[in-house]
């Protein structure tokens, strides 16, 4: 999701530099390629959220620390929900999926593309600000309190399981 996100809007912003070149044609169908797959993964990473085993908490952490990154965590959530939802509603004509498969716009009227291309934007630079405080966030807390958050995220290492068997014997 994280190289989905950065992808789309790095090349999201580099788009309005090469406007009306083969570059923007190019970055557009996978912008909104890759943009497809990151709508599939939020929708099952969400629903995965409320089934995943719960993440152990950091001690350092107070009940108030928590709460605001659970809220924190919930705004990012909003924002990448706008962002893939307002990407497709504000489309003015359809796009190419990977060149493969022509998908239709959802919505044919200018005023409610324009409009849901305001919102695009506006979600697309509030979310940026967003995921750049929450990597500061984690890196606080790895490098300055150094309570291990990082690892923490990883998934767990899997089990080996080993048997002692002598030769000839089951």
């Amino acid at each position: 999701m994280a190289a989905i996100i950065i992808y789309t809007t790095v090349a999201g912003y580099v788009m309005h530099l090469v406007v009306g070149t083969k570059a923007f044609d190019v970055l557009s169908v996978l912008n909104m390629s890759f943009a497809t797959i990151g709508t599939v993964l939020f929708i099952m990473r969400w629903v995965w959220s409320y089934f995943r085993p719960k993440v152990e908490s950091v001690n350092s952490t107070t009940t108030f620390e928590k709460n605001i990154a659970k809220f924190i965590h919930s705004v990012i959530y909003l924002l990448m929900f706008l962002v893939f939802v307002s990407g497709y509603l504000m489309l003015k004509e359809p796009y190419w999926f990977f060149w493969l498969v022509k998908i239709p716009n959802p919505v044919t009227d200018m005023v409610i593309n324009d409009f849901f291309f305001f919102v695009h934007r506006a979600s697309c630079a509030v979310l940026g600000i967003i995921v750049v405080m929450h990597i500061g966030a984690a890196l606080y807390h790895q490098f300055w309190l150094r309570d291990n958050l990082l690892a923490r995220l990883m998934p767990p290492k899997p089990v080996v399981m080993h048997f002692n068997q002598k030769k000839g014997r089951v």
